[in-house]
C-alpha cells in the first residue's frame, strides 16, 4: 500500500469523502501564511484572556497531580525551589538552560543550601565518537542518580494542565524524567487555552522553518493503573511533579 492508498483508508475510515489537503512547502519547509495568521489571532486572544487562563491552568494542573505554586515575580521562584528541595533532602539538581532559570538566581540559590547543581549541556565536539558515546551515557547515568530535575517550559496548556517542552541543546529529554521529581517554571505568558492552540502553533513554527525537534507534553506525576488496576505513581518517571507559575 503506497502513501496515496493509506491516506484514503483512513479518510474513509474517518468518514471523509476526500483526503486533508497538504501543506504545501517549499523544498523541505515553507511558511503557511494562514498558519501564521491563525497563529497570530492564537497570540492576542492568549494575551486578552491571561487572568481567565491562569485560574483554568491552576484548577487542571491540580486536577493532573501536579502540585501547582504560584508567585508574582520571577525573583520569587529560587524560594519556592529551595524550599522544595529541602523538603525532600535533595542533595543533587539537574537543571536545563531554559532562560527563566537563569532569570531566577537559581544556581546560586540552590548552591547557598549546599546543593549540588549541574546542567545537560557537556561539550560534545571535538570529541571522537567513543569518547562522544561514553560522555551521553555519563550524563544519562548522572541523571538517573539525581534527586531532583528543573526545567523551564515552552508551553503550559490550560485545558488538560499539560507543559510543553521543546528537547534540544541545554533542554535534555532526561531532566524531566529521570529524577524522581520534576520542578517546572514557567510564565504565566506561556499559557496557551488549549491543544489545539498548541499545535497551530507548532504547526506555524514548523512551516516557518522555526522548530526543528519534537516535544515532550508532561501532564504531571508519572502514573499507571496497568498493575491491578490500581493507580501506581513513579513507574515510568517522577513521582513527584511541582510547576511554579510566574505572574
Amino acid at each position: 500500500m503506497d502513501r496515496k492508498e493509506f491516506i484514503s483508508v483512513v479518510s474513509d475510515s474517518l468518514g471523509r469523502t476526500t483526503a486533508p489537503k497538504a501543506v504545501s512547502f517549499d523544498g523541505h519547509r515553507g511558511i503557511d501564511s494562514d498558519a501564521a495568521k491563525q497563529a497570530e489571532s492564537v497570540r492576542s486572544r492568549i494575551r486578552e484572556n491571561s487572568a481567565k487562563l491562569i485560574e483554568t491552568a491552576m484548577t487542571a494542573l491540580k486536577d493532573g497531580g501536579w502540585q501547582v505554586h504560584k508567585v508574582a515575580t520571577v525573583e520569587d521562584v529560587g524560594e519556592i525551589v529551595s524550599k522544595i528541595c529541602a523538603d525532600s533532602h535533595a542533595a543533587t539538581v539537574v537543571r536545563t538552560d531554559h532562560p527563566i532559570l537563569d532569570d531566577s538566581n537559581l544556581n546560586s540559590v540552590l548552591t547557598k543550601d549546599g546543593i549540588d547543581v549541574f546542567s545537560s549541556n557537556a561539550t560534545k565536539e571535538g570529541l571522537v565518537p567513543e569518547d562522544r558515546r561514553n560522555l551521553v551515557e555519563s550524563e544519562k547515568q548522572r541523571m538517573f542518580d539525581t534527586d531532583v530535575g528543573i526545567t523551564g517550559g515552552d508551553y503550559v496548556i490550560a485545558e488538560t494542565g499539560t507543559l510543553a517542552i521543546h528537547p534540544g541543546k541545554g533542554v535534555a529529554r532526561l531532566a524531566s524524567l529521570a529524577p524522581p521529581i520534576h520542578i517546572a517554571v514557567a510564565h504565566s505568558n506561556q499559557l496557551l487555552a488549549s491543544l489545539d492552540d498548541l499545535f497551530l502553533l507548532e504547526h506555524a513554527d514548523l512551516t516557518a522553518g522555526n522548530r526543528a525537534s519534537g516535544m515532550n507534553l508532561i501532564s504531571g506525576p508519572s502514573r499507571t493503573g496497568d498493575i491491578e488496576a490500581q493507580i501506581v505513581y513513579g513507574i515510568h518517571g517522577p513521582v513527584e511533579a511541582h510547576i511554579v507559575l510566574v505572574g
